[in-house]
């Protein structure tokens, strides 16, 4: 009974594999029909290609190229659509879907292009097809949404082709295209230094076999000459378009940009020249129009100008939407610029306004009166900072035509717009490079609002105005020193191994960077500079991946109000904004806040300078030279009586003075009158926590006792550290290498040695420690940013120059006091100039003891300097400020103790045994 179902069973299993069988063959011989029309389709597509590298390429030829290249289309289209979708043809599937996306790319069809580009991706994930596959399509989906302006959209498809790339040994093929592209992209971005990292990475992968080689280097030598020419270096981009014109390819982009370089450098006549031996036939048509317009304008020759910027617009209407907005917001803006000369403000605003919306696409508010307040996303960000700058002049204009507080007020929030869009793009940034060349961005236009809130809060009296003076003023100080020490301290802790290979990065580019710097051989240079190029790209990867810059919110200015509450009652921070022709001086206190300006005397920087000068060179025999007027432009409205801290905030070349040598008409220098220290920023500034009076100290002397080849013995060092309490290296002993390896672990730190500020190259400067076997005894700049010395309360560099450097614009001095800042120390007392052996070890003697006995850091600078001063011991000629003043204090604010609750505590003290006397008494007397 059991058994009789069994050939039934078997008859079933047989009837299932003959129809299998069946199905196969069936599918086999319809798989081969689909492939001999992939075949016949493919025939076309590679018949139109190898005519598009023939040496004689004219009119016929492209005709055909077109011709065949529509047949392949027609071909794949129509296999595309017998396709059926199951798992043995998605290999099929996956390759005519790309090959009907490269198609429609061709004949610009972008929309139906990037459709066959997506369904060859999806395909792929159901296929075993290798990963490498799908690196194209990823690649040319992310071309056309760059060449639409979507920049979110393309970075993620840029981000999984370069994935992808990666992950083979073997770079794909047109992978040169992702570093070109990439490297667009971060120029569109005003991210001038990792473009450069790509552009040239894009050569460096570009093979020579490449069917397209002189094309592509070509084209990537032009976008790496339009990077110099952003940068102002316009001698290195000419001589990059004049080595390519005998390559004669992409001749119409090279003569454009040329002309563009012309009209830079105010040569319109020239620009036209070029101009007009460009022919394109794309969508750059519309930046040659605006160009041949802005070329006229220039020259004065404004019906010219006008029709050729009417041109323009034309053509990117007939072009369609989308075809090059970047292109097209340029020629609003030039549109904007034309009526704002004629004193057509109402048309300049519409247009300033139509470009905004074109270079930030997201922003879509049409009228004039607003501005964009949030950021986010990749978009231009330069030319959007560009036409808000143009914009804010315009309201500007209005404001001086009739002096209509409405229209200033309306510039300063169309200001407060391109600050914020500033402060975003500063976040997006990977290097400080890149940071640096933001900060002069803006530095060349925060004078006009500072002004403006300025000319408001003398008018009207309103503190609103003074504070936004504040924060437009505080912006614009040492920007990239805050911004780093907002994202730095979350990962000071941090042992994730994303940061640790961060540190590991930063290592490996600050000793080739060093390596590059000393090297001779221009072989050697290439391959160190290769080098350093590849890591920048890996770490900039990084960084975008940490989530630390997400993590930190919020400005990094400290408000006005904060700042008040921050001060005790005997302290004033004077904040200086310096202008080609008047000083902005901003005093706050803790129950006030002021603004002054001061139109600058004549000849106020040849004063200036030679005031620092006569700092510099001590004088042969004792001097009483004053300069009152200068004590009394910079102080005047401090009410010194009343101080005894005072915080400045220098601007410009005032960071180069010490204020505390300053005389006023009495002969008193500064520091006889009250304690100064100086920050780089409020956003910087913050309370001390560290008490410094049990602290213990790491101290080098590596020349107490010798010398070394170019540096002398410091003989007075010995005594700079000897009475330290905490570990002492001395001699041979002073090594980089001790330093490194206990310069985390001691809250306060004394480099007792030589230094040297290397101006040319600021990351060069360096501190010296005892020669070793090694050779490494140069602790240079670009090493101590890479320390974390966010556990370490103040370092103490009284070697030479640490506080010396070259002048960055908006950020300061680019000193070595500054990369010890950088590094997370909130403390730093550092030496201006080449200072004296003696005076030095003296100062910092006295500084040690004076903590010891628990003042603040200020006062303690302040008490050393009043002793060396008041010291009869010292012959009268070493006391001229160049002996003294050039250790300066910048650093973190000590306000006074509150002792109110000790005579609180007292008096309960004195009065307690009353009070029980009067109980027990009470208690006596009974009811």
């Amino acid at each position: 009974m059991r058994n009789r179902g069994l050939p039934s069973i078997f008859f079933l299993l047989l009837l299932f594999l003959v129809v299998c069988f069946a199905l196969s063959q069936k599918a086999a011989t319809s798989y081969d029909t689909l492939l001999n029309q992939y075949a016949t389709a493919q025939d076309y597509y590679d018949k139109a290609t190898n005519l598009s590298f023939a040496k004689e390429y004219g009119p016929r030829e492209e005709a055909l190229e077109k011709e065949w290249n529509r047949k392949a289309l027609a071909g794949f289209t129509a296999l595309y659509r017998q396709i059926p979708k199951i798992s043995l043809y998605d290999s099929l599937l996956f390759y005519t879907a790309f090959r009907i996306g490269e198609l429609q790319h061709y004949f610009e069809n972008f929309s139906e292009a990037v459709a066959g580009y997506k369904e060859a991706i999806r395909s792929k994930e159901k296929s075993s097809l290798p990963d490498s596959v799908l690196f194209k399509p990823l690649l040319y989906a992310g071309i056309i949404f760059y060449n639409q302006n979507k920049f979110d959209t393309a970075v993620q498809f840029f981000k999984q082709a370069e994935k992808i790339d990666a992950a083979y040994a073997n770079k794909l093929s047109e992978g040169e295209r992702l570093y070109n592209i990439t490297g667009v992209l971060y120029y569109e971005q005003g991210n001038y230094k990792q473009a450069g990292n790509y552009f040239q990475k894009a050569l460096q992968v570009l093979s020579k076999s490449n069917p397209y080689y002189n094309e592509l280097f070509v084209n990537y030598n032009i976008n790496l000459a339009q990077l110099y020419l952003r940068l102002e270096e316009y001698k290195k981009a000419n001589d990059i378009y004049q080595k390519l014109i005998p390559r004669k390819a992409n001749l119409n982009e090279i003569y454009h940009n040329i002309g563009s370089l012309n009209l830079l450098q105010g040569e319109a006549a020239e620009a036209i020249y070029y101009f007009r031996k460009v022919h394109f036939q794309n969508n750059k048509i519309t930046r040659l129009y605006n160009s041949m317009g802005n070329a006229f304008f220039k020259l004065n020759e404004f019906d010219s100008a006008s029709f050729y910027f009417q041109k323009a617009v034309d053509a990117y209407r007939s072009l369609g939407a989308n075809s090059d907005p970047i292109g097209y917001g340029s020629v609003l803006k030039s549109l904007g610029d034309y009526h704002d000369h004629f004193n057509h403000y109402n048309e300049a605003l519409r247009y300033y306004q139509k470009a905004i919306h074109q270079f930030y696409p997201a922003y879509n508010h049409e009228s004039v009166a607003n501005n964009p307040e949030q950021f986010s996303g990749v978009f231009s960000y330069i030319n959007l900072f560009g036409v808000l700058n143009a914009k804010a002049e315009v309201w500007h204009a209005l404001y001086l035509q009739n002096k209509d507080s409405n229209a200033a007020q309306q510039e300063l929030a169309v200001y407060q717009s391109a600050f914020k869009l500033i402060d975003y793009v500063e976040r997006t940034y990977e290097s400080d490079e890149a940071r640096l060349f933001l900060t002069k961005t803006i530095h060349a236009v925060h004078d006009k609002p500072i002004n403006v809130a300025f000319e408001l809060y003398q008018q009207t009296g309103n503190k609103k105005y003074l504070s936004l003076l504040y924060s437009f003023d505080q912006q614009n100080k040492a920007t990239v020193l805050a911004l780093n020490r907002q994202l730095n301290t979350p990962l000071a802790e941090n042992t994730s191994l994303a940061v640790q290979k961060e540190m590991r990065i930063k290592q490996e580019i600050t000793r080739l960077s060093i390596r590059s710097a000393q090297a001779t051989d221009s072989a050697q240079l290439a391959t160190f500079n290769n080098s350093i190029r590849d890591y920048e790209i890996e770490l900039g990867k990084l960084q975008e991946n940490l989530s630390a810059k997400e993590a930190v919110q919020g400005s990094k200015v400290l408000s006005l109000s904060s700042l008040q509450s921050l001060l005790d009652g005997k302290t004033v921070l004077i904040s200086y904004h310096l202008s080609p022709e008047q000083l902005t001086t901003l005093v706050v206190t803790k129950n006030g806040a002021d603004c002054y300006q001061q139109a600058l005397p004549a000849g106020f920087n040849n004063l200036l300078q030679n005031e620092i000068l006569s700092l510099k060179i001590p004088s042969a025999k004792p001097t009483t030279a004053q300069n009152p007027a200068l004590y009394d432009l910079l102080l005047s409205h401090v009410p010194l009586a009343e101080t005894e801290q005072l915080i400045i905030v220098p601007d410009d070349v005032l960071t180069y003075l010490p204020f505390e040598s300053l005389q006023g008409k009495e002969g008193k220098f500064l520091v006889q009158r009250t304690a100064v220290q100086y920050q780089f920023s409020t956003a910087l500034l913050q309370k001390n926590t560290t008490d410094f009076s049990a602290a213990k100290t790491l101290s080098f002397a590596p020349f107490a006792h010798r010398s070394s080849t170019g540096f002398s013995t410091l003989p007075a060092s010995e005594q700079e550290i000897k009475g330290t309490e905490g570990k002492q290296f001395f001699d041979t002993a002073a090594t980089k290498e001790k330093f490194l390896a206990y310069s985390e672990a001691f809250p306060v730190v004394h480099l007792a040695t030589h230094a040297v500020a290397n101006n040319s190259a600021d990351n060069l400067s360096y501190v010296v420690f005892s020669p070793t076997q090694t050779g490494d005894n140069l602790l240079y700049a670009q090493e101590i940013y890479n320390l974390r010395l966010q556990n370490t309360g103040l370092v103490i560099l009284s070697a030479c120059e640490t506080g010396a450097g070259s002048l960055a614009k908006g950020e300061g001095v680019l000193s070595l006091s500054r990369a010890f800042a950088y590094a997370g120390c909130p403390n730093i007392i550092t030496s201006l100039w080449k200072a004296d052996d003696f005076s030095t070890a003296y100062l910092t003697t006295r500084i040690h003891q004076y903590l010891d006995k628990g003042l603040c850091i200020a006062k303690a600078v302040q008490a050393a300097k009043i002793d060396y001063l008041a010291d009869k011991t010292i012959n009268p000629r070493l006391k001229q400020p160049y002996y003294w003043s050039h250790l300066v204090f910048v650093g973190a604010y000590s306000p006074e103790k509150n002792l109110g609750w000790i005579w609180f505590l007292f008096a309960g003290i004195l009065l307690l045994p009353a009070f029980l006397f009067y109980k027990i008494k009470s208690r006596k007397a009974g009811p």
